[in-house]
């Protein structure tokens, strides 16, 4: 009974080795084979890996289980995101010792810059100014024709409508660029921040 168990396991044995033996060589002439965990747990070996399971990692075997090498998984979206993040940090520290080298550098860089849009915004201020004070004279133009009984004609309520388009885009303009002041004064705030981080100087 000892020697028929015994015969049955040699047979599998050399069922197996005999299976690994046919599968295609490597171009060094040793045959591999890839190891991998299916959906079920199980491991698997086979001369292919379906690219589901290639993605989550797998190791490359001899016949007789040497490893030759070790594929790790695919990284995750969150892990492909982490990466991206310390990339861009790495660029942005770089960025800031290569532009700046106190904090009272980037400090008069965002007064540099908010001078200037606060300049384009006083601008775009006095054309609302001017655009409203045309307005004004138009609507009087109409009034006083509708008070002589006169009819309002086309040409003055084409200006009109033009008028208030004109404040409307320019309304637009200045909400457009009061953002990005508040986006300007956030970035360099956090540059400084930064900046201190990277270098230890907060405040020179």
């Amino acid at each position: 009974m000892l020697i028929t168990t015994l015969t049955a396991r040699l047979s599998r044995a050399s069922a197996a080795v005999l299976m690994l033996a046919l599968m295609a060589p490597v171009a060094s002439g040793e045959t591999v084979f890839y190891r991998y965990v299916d959906k079920n747990g199980v491991p698997v070996i086979s001369s292919k890996i379906p690219p589901e399971y290639a993605q989550k990692g797998y190791e490359v075997v001899t016949p007789s289980g040497r490893v030759v090498r070790v594929v790790k998984p695919a990284p995750s979206d969150a892990e492909k995101a982490n990466l991206k993040s310390k990339a861009e940090m790495a660029k942005w520290d770089a960025e800031l010792r290569r532009r700046y080298s106190s904090v009272k550098e980037i400090k008069l860089a965002k007064q540099r810059k908010l001078e200037s849009i606060d300049g384009s915004i006083q601008i775009l201020k006095g054309n609302i100014g001017g655009i409203d004070t045309r307005i004004h004279q138009k609507r009087m133009e109409a009034a006083n024709l509708e008070r002589a009984g006169r009819e309002v004609g086309d040409d003055l309520l084409k200006q009109l409508e033009e008028l208030k388009h004109k404040r409307e885009v320019t309304v637009a303009r200045i909400e457009k660029r009061e953002k990005e002041r508040q986006d300007l004064i956030d970035k360099f705030d956090q540059d400084i921040e930064r900046f201190g981080v990277i270098t230890g100087r907060r405040d020179s």
